[in-house]
């Protein structure tokens, strides 16, 4: 019978947080422990005991990871069948960016690839319900971005965020997808046609298991993948009922992600006041003009 050791520390992570229910805070309080996967589930109760803000349910769940990692081997092999990558915390396409939130994903899912992290990238977000203007700057934004080699960011909860994707394709560049459900829970169809036009140059990612559904919490957390996945992030158009753009904003400044706020040179802000006052609040910096793109560039360090 195979032991711990026998498996592969992406299994091991399978086991522990997706079939396990190990979440990303505390992933890192184990790891932080015991260094790697295989020390995590070898652990006896004593040890877990040892480590400060770990409760019995918890350790509960760790203790019986090891009960789970055939069962995490069978849903790898599955699915690599369906072409979807399991990037893990130790792989090198992971990333940088992502291990500076304060709760780094341990394990991703991916459909295509991870942003490459030797090139720059941002992160474009907006109104859900754009206006004409919206849209128009927003891809104009993201094809300047998709010409100077600018890996672009998004989610795919369309309005500003569905023309970020857009607007990098036609400028000949790369975008990526922030998702908060599994992949077998994305279920619109004008979103999973924009996810396949995405994964032929870039990529689809997800926190989350396939069959996992969207909720407040997940909503939440990818909003911070956003922000983890590029090195600025740029609002085109908001306002006071744009509840995740706004959360993006705030998260940015949570962990000091510098923001731009893009003014159109004809219509102004693109916001209203609610929204306007809470994003300078938090760090916004406002940009006039598509002339200024090379500015954002130039800040992608």
């Amino acid at each position: 019978m195979p032991t711990i050791t026998d498996y592969s520390p992406q299994v091991h992570l399978v086991a522990l947080c997706t079939l396990g229910g190990v979440n990303p805070r505390l992933f890192e309080l184990l790891f932080a422990r015991f260094g790697d996967t295989e020390r995590i589930l070898k652990a006896p109760a004593s040890a877990l005991e040892a480590i400060g803000g770990i409760n019995k349910p918890q350790i509960k769940r760790i203790l019986s990871a090891r009960d789970h990692l055939e069962d995490a081997q069978r849903f790898v092999n599955r699915l690599e069948e369906r072409d979807i990558k399991i990037i893990s915390f130790f792989d090198e396409s992971y990333g940088e960016l992502l291990t500076e939130l304060n709760d780094p994903p341990p394990v991703l899912y991916v459909r295509g690839s991870m942003p490459d992290r030797t090139q720059k990238a941002v992160t474009i977000v907006g109104s859900r319900n754009a206006t004409a203007g919206g849209i128009e700057l927003t891809t104009n934004l993201a094809k300047l971005f998709g010409e100077a080699g600018v890996q672009v960011i998004s989610s795919l909860r369309g309005g500003a965020d569905a023309a970020a994707h857009l607007g990098a394709r036609s400028g000949g560049g790369r975008s990526f997808a922030v998702i908060d459900t599994g992949f077998d829970q994305l279920n619109d169809a004008a979103a999973m046609a924009l996810a396949i036009d995405i994964v032929e140059k870039g990529g689809v990612i997800s926190e989350y298991a396939p069959e996992q559904a969207s909720t407040s919490e997940t909503l939440e957390a990818s909003n911070r993948l956003l922000v983890g996945l590029s090195q600025a992030v740029v609002v085109t158009e908001m306002y006071k009922d744009s509840d995740a753009t706004l959360d993006v904003v705030a998260f940015c400044r949570m962990i000091g992600k510098i923001v731009f706020l893009m003014v159109d040179p004809g219509a102004g802000v693109l916001s209203d006041e609610t929204a306007l006052h809470k994003a300078v609040k938090n760090g916004a910096i406002p940009l006039k003009g598509l002339g200024k793109t090379d500015d954002i560039i130039r800040s992608l360090v």
